[in-house]
């Protein structure tokens, strides 16, 4: 389910909040809980590939 959630982050312009990541996913056809989505993106922070703040969570920003 990380390729999913990465997926809609990408697609941002900005940050998104759960929610909307909630709503989004099952659009697509992956329906989880919020508890589930909350796994997803602390695997998605302890890796390094997200940052989250007040506004929602999005990609972390690779340097070249």
């Amino acid at each position: 389910m990380v390729d999913p959630v990465l997926a809609i982050l990408r697609s941002s312009s900005g940050p998104v909040r759960r929610r909307k990541l909630l709503e989004e996913l099952e659009h697509r056809g992956h329906r989880i809980s919020l508890a589930g989505l909350n796994r997803i993106l602390q695997h998605c922070l302890q890796a390094g590939l997200t940052t989250e703040g007040s506004d929602g969570v999005r990609l972390k920003s690779r340097t070249p």
